[in-house]
């Protein structure tokens, strides 16, 4: 699918600073990225289609001490921005945590130490055509000793301690298809955005357009072709979805040209593709821009 466009000029943008919101997602960011150093999980995606009836899940702990892990369902959606967030559980919806089950729910992880998760399928008779989609929660749980009531009680002190001790978590959609699905994708609103005059630094904004009752999954690749010269690729970006609860999403993806680099004078050619797979086997949609 190829869209031919002119890009948009590129536009520079006020960074707005409250200190306030910056510190509470610093603190965040710290939280989930201590997390994704204690846990890693792989695969992040699990996807029951055809006649598949089980997956597996492989946990490994690669931090330096021991990590309880609580596994559970969470029910979340994608905003248009390329968010996630909770939803309630009584929303309704095609939710896949009412056919999956797993198992086992709670983990406890030495350094180094893996465990596998078991998934499997159990649908029920006359279950609708359509994508199911619940996420799966891996919830990092605090050391039982950190929080034992008789160790401080038997601490003498007339000073009141709080301890603060986060839970935080990963979560990983688990994806069930019925039925013939489809989905077509397009590419749209494009513009080059400068986002650090000092450095030169810009992206490539864009959405995603989804039309179908399947979502999308997909690799970007950006590349740039100077008039008269070879392609270079300059902007590539993993595992980026849109879920059936969304038309369209907008997604940047930061551009990084080499050295006395000019992105002028030539054209940009954003693929979209099948993970693992290159322009001639997986495409999945693309667009032609003419940058002047």
């Amino acid at each position: 699918m190829k869209n031919e466009t002119k890009i948009i000029n590129p536009s520079k943008s006020l960074l707005a600073c409250i200190c306030l919101l910056l510190a509470s997602i610093s603190l965040l960011s710290s939280f989930n990225a201590h997390a994704a150093a204690t846990l890693m999980i792989s695969p992040t995606r699990i996807v029951f289609d055809g006649n598949v009836r089980t997956k597996q899940i492989n946990l490994i702990n690669n931090g330096a001490d021991t990590g309880r892990f609580k596994i559970s369902f969470v029910r979340k959606d994608m905003t248009p921005e390329g968010g996630i967030k909770k939803i309630d559980e009584n929303v309704p919806g095609m939710y896949s945590d009412e056919m999956v089950r797993f198992s086992p729910r709670l983990v406890t992880l030495a350094p180094g130490q893996s465990q596998t998760v078991r998934l499997m399928l159990r649908k029920k008779s006359g279950t609708a055509d359509g994508e199911y989609r619940s996420h799966l929660m891996f919830q990092s749980l605090p050391d039982s000793t950190a929080t034992d009531v008789s160790e401080l009680a038997s601490k003498k002190s007339d000073k009141l301690t709080i301890q603060l001790i986060p839970i935080v978590g990963i979560s990983i959609p688990v994806i069930v298809r019925q039925g013939a699905l489809n989905a077509d994708v397009s590419l749209s609103d494009f513009e080059i955005k400068q986002t650090n005059t000092v450095k030169a630094q810009s992206v490539l904004s864009l959405k995603i357009n989804r039309q179908g009752n399947k979502s999308t999954y997909g690799d970007f690749r950006v590349y740039f072709t100077p008039k008269g010269g070879e392609p270079v690729v300059i902007g590539q970006v993993n595992g980026v979805a849109v879920y059936t609860t969304l038309n369209s999403r907008s997604f940047d993806i930061k551009l990084q040209t080499p050295p006395g680099f000019s992105l002028s004078n030539g054209e940009l050619h954003v693929t979209f593709l099948t993970p693992g797979k290159d322009e001639k086997t997986g495409l999945i949609a693309e667009s032609r821009l003419s940058v002047p």
